[in-house]
């Protein structure tokens, strides 16, 4: 089965992507310092989603190089591809008719798709990535929503949240915030077929646990 192959890809690809990218919390506090941010400074907490966001592009950027680079050299199906950022619409009735599909709450624009663009078939594996230092439960909810309703929606067999830049505090009060995981055991359908996978920096090993263990 090709997906967990892809999973591989995804974890080589990841190991791949130099310190440079990640955009951690040194690297937000260094730019904040620059322009005279203090810590005490209530603009602080405003600005950093925007930068956050800013490292998540680049790091994106990377990792989309680093995988396709990967796939590419390691042909599974020649009709199955990555995507980034691809936009998906809502499918109209006849469409979920035809296909068998439902549709999405919204328009949602992935960070990562691999499968077969034009057609319900071959669709393999969805990615969300965050590289928030500061993730909240509620950004880490909402995606991995997102991927369950591809998920069951769909029909895409597999769902990764990765998380970069979280470090082993913050990954620790996520896996035990009693909100977040209720709502995640009452909101997702597809817990078996959703990893989590957490990456501190380039120089830290990645962090894996299946949803549906996590919540045991």
């Amino acid at each position: 089965m090709n997906i967990h192959e892809y999973i591989k890809f995804l974890r080589r690809a990841i190991n791949n992507v130099e310190e440079v990218y990640f955009g951690n919390q040194n690297w937000i506090d260094s730019m904040l310092n620059v322009h005279n941010i203090k810590s005490q400074d209530k603009k602080r907490e405003k600005l950093m989603p925007y930068l956050s966001m800013h490292n998540e592009r680049v790091f994106c950027y990377e990792l989309y190089h680093q995988l396709r680079k990967i796939m590419e050299e390691n042909r599974l199906n020649e009709k199955v591809i990555l995507q980034a950022e691809l936009r998906k619409a809502q499918v109209s009735d006849e469409i979920t008719q035809l296909f068998g599909v439902n549709s999405t709450d919204g328009v949602y624009y992935p960070d990562f798709l691999i499968h077969e663009p034009g057609t319900y078939e071959n669709q393999d594996l969805i990615i969300e990535v965050k590289a928030n230092p500061k993730l909240s439960t509620t950004d880490m909810l909402n995606d991995i929503k997102k991927i369950d309703q591809f998920i069951n929606r769909y029909n895409y067999k597999k769902g990764i949240f990765l998380a970069i830049n979280v470090n082993k505090e913050r990954y620790n009060q996520l896996m035990t915030n009693d909100h977040l995981l209720n709502s995640l055991e009452e909101q997702i359908n597809s817990k078996n077929e959703i990893l989590l996978m957490f990456r501190e920096s380039a120089k830290e090993p990645t962090i894996s646990i299946n949803l549906a263990n996590l919540l045991q």
